[in-house]
């Protein structure tokens, strides 16, 4: 018995301290990025609930693994405003603990990028989340798209922001596979591929 609860304690310990290195490296590069206190404030209230919403739907799996769509919903339930112009295509994915958290910070700067420049920005546009599993056993990889359309003209922007290397950069290296973000006359494209493997851990 004794075994078992220190096995909890530690667990419990990891998770605790993995969450946190995620919180304090928001609050850094909000913080970093952002114009005045109430902006970072506003910012960084926005990526913690983001992130609130990841930790509540991996609690609901006992922290094994949440599936997409669920946790895509779950990441952008604050955003309710634009619950029908999002849309979820493909297949169910299980997604692990810390691909969760990292997947779930992407969606909200998409999101959030999404509703300043492009395709939410106005009353027609769409977001459409495409869901493919590529492969087999260990080769067997994630396919993953947000995929914008009907909004506003965009173009690629002069700088790389926080949101922007989190979106690419850090969520490519996390998953150990790469992510792009493009922008077509049609709307921007992000796509992720990454091994299997790496998504469910």
């Amino acid at each position: 018995m004794a075994d078992r609860d220190e096995l909890v304690v530690r667990e419990l310990e990891h998770r605790f301290k993995n969450i946190l290195t995620i919180v304090r490296a928001i609050v850094s590069q909000s913080l970093g990025a952002a114009s005045s206190i109430e902006e970072a404030r506003d910012v960084i209230d926005e990526r913690l609930a983001s992130l609130g919403g990841a930790v509540e739907q991996l609690l609901s799996s006992d922290w094994k693994a949440a599936p997409l769509p669920a946790l895509a919903d779950q990441a952008l339930a604050h955003l309710s405003f634009y619950t029908e112009r999002l849309s979820f295509l493909g297949e169910t994915v299980e997604i692990g603990p810390r691909a969760a958290m990292t997947l779930t910070l992407a969606f909200h700067e998409l999101a959030t990028n999404a509703i300043k420049y492009g395709a939410l920005s106005n009353k027609t546009g769409t977001v459409e989340l495409c869901c493919q599993v590529r492969g087999a056993g260990d080769d067997a990889e994630l396919l993953l798209q947000w995929i914008e359309r009907g909004g506003p003209p965009v173009t690629r922007p002069e700088r790389q922001g926080f949101g922007t290397r989190l979106i690419c950069t850090a969520t490519g290296r996390s998953l150990q596979g790469s992510a792009m973000l493009n922008f077509p006359a049609t709307g921007a494209v992000w796509t992720l591929v990454a091994p299997l493997t790496s998504v469910r851990s």
